[in-house]
C-alpha cells in the first residue's frame, strides 16, 4: 500500500540510511588516508577531518530503525511476520554496535592524539604518530565492517527474502 505519508517515510528511511552509513564510510576513507599520510599534521584534509567534535551525520543511523518500524506499521502489516525486516534490524544492530563500541571511540582517540601531535615536541612526535595511525586503522576496520553490514541490509531490503 502506498500513500503519500508512506512514501515520505520511505524516502526519509532511505535518506537517513545513506547519510548515516555514508558518513561512517567517509570516516573510514578519511582514516585510511590520514593513517597513510607521511605528515598528517601538515595535511589540511586531515586537520579538517580530525578536529575535535562528534560526527553528527553518522549519528543519523539511529533514525533508520525508527523510520523502518514506522514503515512496517504504516504499510502492509503482513511484512511484520516476514524475515527481511528483522534481518535488516539485526544487521543495523551489529553496525550500530560496531560504530558505538569501536569506530567512534577510535575516532575520538585519533582526534585527541592528533591534537596532541600538533603541538608535540620532536621526542614525543614519533610515539604520538604511532598512536594516531593505530586509531586510524581501528577506525578504518570498523567503518569497513559497518559498510559490509549496510550493503547486506540494502540487499535484504531490496530482495526481501
Amino acid at each position: 500500500m502506498s500513500t503519500p505519508l508512506y512514501d515520505v517515510l520511505l524516502v526519509a528511511h532511505v535518506v537517513a540510511a545513506v547519510v548515516g552509513f555514508g558518513a561512517l564510510a567517509v570516516a573510514g576513507v578519511a582514516a585510511a588516508s590520514a593513517g597513510g599520510s607521511a605528515d598528517p599534521v601538515s595535511d589540511e584534509g586531515v586537520r579538517r577531518f580530525f578536529r575535535a567534535g562528534r560526527d553528527w551525520p553518522a549519528r543519523v543511523i539511529f533514525l533508520v530503525p525508527v523510520l523502518g518500524l514506522a514503515l512496517l506499521l504504516g504499510g502492509d502489516s503482513g511484512d511484520l511476520h516476514a524475515p527481511w525486516p528483522w534481518i535488516g534490524l539485526c544487521l543495523w544492530t551489529i553496525a550500530t554496535a560496531v560504530a558505538t563500541a569501536l569506530c567512534w571511540p577510535a575516532e575520538q582517540a585519533a582526534q585527541e592524539t592528533f591534537a596532541a601531535l600538533q603541538g608535540a615536541s620532536p621526542e614525543a612526535t614519533e610515539a604520538l604518530l604511532r598512536q594516531f595511525r593505530l586509531a586510524c586503522r581501528r577506525m578504518e576496520r570498523a567503518a569497513g565492517a559497518i559498510s559490509v553490514c549496510f550493503l547486506a541490509a540494502v540487499l535484504v531490503m531490496i530482495l526481501q527474502p
